[in-house]
């Protein structure tokens, strides 16, 4: 496997770091948000208290920065493997989603005590991120 970091397309892991970030504060507030508080349990006091502990400056920008490294390596991932089409990126969101996402997060799921609907919430967020990322980063070499 060649790894050519030189051939990635910066703008396109930015872009789509950015467009994950943006996707992400549309669907766990306006889309998710109130029925993911609620399968949680929470209230607005534990809601304030867990922002307290994790400040919002903080929070979002751990989430740039991980964002950011997962649109790096699917580039790494996609230049190696040859991807240089909105479809074939596609094709390797969705895998990557699968293979990793879902598998990995249905164990971290199942050994906590959460409502299935959280996973799912969250699982197709990834899926759809993921899709995101394929589609520009394929789409943009």
């Amino acid at each position: 496997m060649a790894i050519d970091l030189a051939g990635i397309n910066y703008w396109a892991v930015l872009v789509a770091a950015l467009g994950t970030f943006l996707l992400g504060g549309l669907w766990y507030t306006a889309l998710f948000g109130r029925q993911r508080i609620a399968l949680l349990g929470w209230n607005e006091q534990k809601l304030a208290e867990v922002q307290k502990r994790m400040p919002p400056p903080i929070f979002f920008s751990i989430m740039i920065v991980a964002y950011l490294l997962t649109a790096l390596i699917f580039a790494v991932i996609a230049g190696a493997a040859g991807v240089d089409t909105l479809e074939e990126g596609l094709l390797l969101g969705l895998l990557i989603w699968a293979g990793f996402a879902l598998a990995i997060g249905a164990t971290g799921h199942i050994s906590f005590d959460h409502r299935h609907g959280i996973f799912g919430i969250d699982a197709l967020f990834q899926l759809v991120f993921l899709l995101l990322m394929g589609a520009i980063i394929g789409a943009w070499q």
